[in-house]
This record gives C-alpha cells, sequence and structure tokens, in this order.
C-alpha cells in the first residue's frame, strides 16, 4: 500500500480505498516539491526511505538544507526513520507524533521579513555605507520609513539619524516632510533642543500650515525650552482650525509654569476646561509642584478652585498627584497640616479623620432634576424631528409608563455594531424595541 507523507515522515496508516473516496490519486510528479514518499506494508516489514531524488526535483536542496542545520545542531537528520513499523496506538506514538509537528513546525516556519531584521546601526554611517543596506533592502522609500521608525523605537542617537538625512539629502537633494516628522519626534523624545529649533524653523519656512502631530511635537519640544513662548503662537494656529488636545494645553500650561508666568498658565487652565477637555494628572501636578514654592494669598485660592475642580469633576488623582498634593499644604506657612495614606471604610468613613465622605447617592428631587433634563435635553431634544416625531416619542413615553422600572436596558444601535458581518439596520429590524427580552 502506497502512502503519501510528508519530509516529516508522519504517515497515516489508512486505506487506499478510503483514501481514493476524498482525494483524488495524485501522481509522484505532480506532488509538490516539499512531499517525500514513503513505501509502508501491512506487514512488520521496516518502512525505508526511497531517496527524494528519484521522485521529485528540488527536494535534495531541501533534504541537504536539513542535514546541514541538523549536523549544526547536533542532532541526527530527519530522514533516519526508526527501523520499526509506526503504528498510532503503539508505545510513544504521542510522543512521536508531537516531536514529528515540531520538526514539521521548523520546516514550515517562515524566514524573517527584512522589516524585522531590520535594526539601526550604533554609529553614524557615510553615504556609501547607507548606500550599501539600501541597496541590500531593495526598495529605498520603505528603507527610510522603516529605519526611522527602528530609531525612534530603539531611542537611537541622534548623530545616527543625522547620517541618515546626510545621505538622504545627498541622494535627492530634500529631505520630505514625512521624514522630517519622524527625526523631529526622536529629537523631541530625547530633548534635543537645538534640533527642536532646527527644525522648527525649516517647517515653518517651508510649510504655512502643518498637521496635526507635527504641531504637538514641536509645542511638546519647544515649551519647555528658552523659546516656550512659541508653543503659545502654536497653539493659537491650532485653534483657528480645530480645538487644540488638552496635551497641548498641557504643554503650554508647563512651560508657563516653569517660568513662572502663573496668570498664563491658569488662564489656559480655565479655557481648556471651558472646553470640555480634562487635564492630564501631570499637568494638575505641575500646578502644585509650583505651589510648593510660591507663597502668595491668591495662587493659594486658584489651587484650591483646582481641587473644587477635581472634586465636582470626579477626577481622582493618582499617587504621584496625590503626594504632590500632601507636600503643597504641608508647605503651606502658619498652617499645621499632616497628610498620610488611609483606607476607606465601607460605610465611607476616613479612619484617619473620622469624617465621612459625601453621598453619591442622588435624593429624590435630584432624580427628578435629573429624569427631566434627560427628557427634555437628551430624549426629546430642541427640535424633535431631528431624532424622531412627536407621535413616535408619545408612544415610547406610553411604553415606559406602562411598564415597571427596568433593570437592564440594551441600546439597540450598538446591538447592531456588535455584529460586523451584517447591515448593522438589518440587525435592529431583527431586534425591534419591545420584543427583546433577557
Amino acid at each position: 500500500m502506497a502512502l503519501f507523507c510528508q519530509t516529516s515522515s508522519l504517515a497515516l496508516r489508512t486505506s487506499l480505498k478510503t483514501y481514493q473516496m476524498f482525494y483524488p490519486i495524485l501522481q509522484l510528479r505532480q506532488l509538490p516539491t516539499v512531499f517525500g514518499c514513503l513505501i509502508c506494508t501491512t506487514s512488520s516489514q521496516s518502512a525505508k526511505p526511497m531517496d527524494p531524488e528519484t521522485i521529485c526535483k528540488g527536494t535534495p536542496k531541501l533534504k541537504s538544507r536539513e542535514k546541514e542545520d541538523d549536523k549544526r545542531q547536533g542532532r541526527a537528520g530527519r530522514y533516519d526513520f526508526s527501523p520499526r513499523p509506526f503504528n498510532v496506538f503503539a508505545a510513544g506514538a504521542s510522543k512521536m507524533r508531537s516531536t514529528t509537528q515540531d520538526s514539521l513546525t521548523d520546516i514550515k516556519k517562515p524566514c524573517s521579513s527584512k522589516k524585522m531584521i531590520l535594526c539601526p546601526p550604533e554609529k553614524p554611517l557615510s553615504v556609501e555605507e547607507w548606500g550599501k543596506m539600501i541597496e541590500e533592502f531593495g526598495t529605498v522609500r520603505k528603507f527610510e520609513e522603516l529605519m526611522f521608525n527602528q530609531m525612534i523605537a530603539h531611542q537611537s542617537p541622534i548623530d545616527v539619524a543625522k547620517s541618515l538625512l546626510v545621505a538622504i539629502a545627498d541622494r535627492q537633494g530634500d529631505i520630505g516632510y514625512a521624514l522630517l516628522v519622524k527625526y523631529l519626534t526622536l529629537c523631541v523624545s530625547q530633548k534635543e533642543v537645538e534640533e527642536i529649533y532646527d527644525i522648527h524653523d525649516i517647517m515653518k519656512t517651508r510649510y504655512k500650515i502643518l498637521e496635526t502631530s507635527a504641531y504637538s511635537l514641536l509645542i511638546r519640544g519647544l515649551s519647555s525650552s528658552q523659546r516656550w513662548k512659541e508653543a503659545l503662537s502654536l497653539l493659537e494656529e491650532i485653534k483657528k482650525v480645530m480645538t487644540p488636545s488638552k496635551g497641548n494645553y498641557g504643554d503650554c500650561i508647563k512651560g508657563a509654569l516653569i517660568n513662572q508666568d502663573i496668570n498664563l498658565a491658569c488662564k489656559l487652565f480655565y479655557e481648556m476646561v471651558a472646553k470640555d477637555l480634562i487635564p492630564h494628572l501631570d499637568t494638575i501636578q505641575a500646578f502644585f509642584d509650583t505651589g510648593k514654592s510660591v507663597r502668595d494669598e491668591q495662587w493659594k485660592t486658584k489651587l484650591i478652585h483646582i481641587l473644587s475642580y477635581l472634586r465636582d469633576n470626579q477626577v481622582y488623582p493618582g499617587e504621584a498627584l496625590m503626594q504632590s498634593i500632601n507636600q503643597w499644604f504641608v508647605s503651606l506657612p502658619g498652617e499645621n497640616w499632616k497628610g498620610n495614606l488611609t483606607t476607606i471604610k465601607n460605610s465611607g468613613q476616613c479612619p484617619s479623620c473620622n469624617q465621612y465622605l459625601e453621598n453619591i447617592n442622588l435624593s429624590s428631587e435630584e432624580y427628578s432634576i435629573l429624569k427631566e433634563k434627560i427628557i427634555k435635553d437628551v430624549i426629546q431634544g430642541t427640535d424633535t424631528f431631528r431624532k424622531t416625531t412627536p407621535q413616535e416619542l408619545e408612544e415610547f413615553q406610553t411604553f415606559v409608563n406602562k411598564h415597571p422600572p427596568f433593570d437592564i436596558v440594551i441600546d439597540g444601535l450598538n446591538v447592531a455594531r456588535s455584529f460586523r458581518k451584517y447591515n448593522p439596520s438589518q440587525t435592529v429590524f431583527w431586534l425591534p424595541p419591545g420584543k427583546f427580552r433577557l
């Protein structure tokens, strides 16, 4: 009985009749080059491997390569089969199969791509050396992008990145916008101020408008330097087209606080909050770190307002911000503040000061106000016809009033979006309101 198996020597003992029921009989010349042939018998005769060279072309190369690997790794060749016939029910068969599968995985494992093995050099290279690396890689544009990405990931020295820019300028005569942004990313991460100045001047000269990522990088790089006020100009440019991010505001606030421009920092903070942007915790921490060295009653009042903002908006400080707030209170002259870590009891009482935390449960009056606001501002809105019709709204309110309070409410639109394989509108049609129950 003739069976075909892969070079891993795994042979499934099955009948030729069953094999023909599901698979067409392949001629040996039709088999892929990664297949060998193993002649097995139903008797207890030894299973001997046939020379792959007599069967299909291309296999000897694979065999010789595997033998070389086996010699380097100090193991027997994969074509040295056991002198005993393979039986799936024999002792140790499962172990043999697992070993075979591991060998098969090694054969099928693809080689690492050039993208995976591309590593930035440790020292600057000349134009000729960069040219050789590009020739080996093959694609010039992909090489430049991938190499800069690897430099950013590995935090390569700035001199290495500059040598690549010199090679690009020598070959192309210019450096594109995308590569300038990548180089700027590396400079900002390593706080190379002089390089940030140069990139800023180049980009502002060549381009009238920058994209969001470039603005953010320049603001971050300039805000902690002597040219920190130029970051404010970039912030104003962003405001012309969109709302700046809380990171943009935070960087400018830090720059103002570093340079003791407290009024400007507070102005930017209130402007950010007015736009419903929740500041990063490190931005708030910068206020309290600065407050430890400022002895001003107005400054104290502003920090108390920031604490009230955290309380009203349920912004919970992390450990770093908590320690900074504690140190600011302790540093206040003439006041005997003391702070320590504690664990609040389930009753809401603090074991350190024996005070109770504020109750977050709504009273009946507060609940009624919230209910009216939700119906008027969210469900109904200023224009009923934008979301529904007055008749549909009335039917919905009648439906809600006729039923007891619901424990779970499922949003049909979210359900529709959870099934990506189907049309969202069709999914909503399958689950009409009032028909779905848990």
